[in-house]
């Protein structure tokens, strides 16, 4: 039940969920994938763009485009980074906070 209270747990279920819904069709989840900060800076890096993303289903023009599995690790590495580092500073702020009672 401890992981339950844990950030990387939830993030990596949110993530896990948006790329499932993504992969079966979703554009909301499309958007969410396409918008998130490190994914989009390497969707914009030309690169990059086509390790990414499959150009060849939509084109170019499509707001919705079609991810490739690299996408969707780098986006569940980065959500789970995301929770390590949110459940680390919650860890600091109770052990500083143990450190003042005692």
């Amino acid at each position: 039940m401890i992981l339950l209270r844990k950030f990387t747990f939830w993030f990596s279920a949110l993530s896990i969920f948006i790329c499932l819904s993504d992969q079966l069709g979703s554009g909301i989840a499309n958007i969410i994938l396409s918008g998130f900060a490190p994914i989009s800076w390497l969707i914009r890096t030309v690169q990059f763009r086509t390790w990414m993303i499959d150009d060849s289903v939509f084109g170019d023009s499509s707001v919705l485009v079609t991810f490739r599995f690299q996408a969707y690790l780098i986006h569940f590495c980065t959500f789970i980074i995301v929770g390590f580092l949110l459940d680390y500073l919650i860890h600091l702020f109770k052990r500083k906070q143990k450190m003042k009672i005692a």
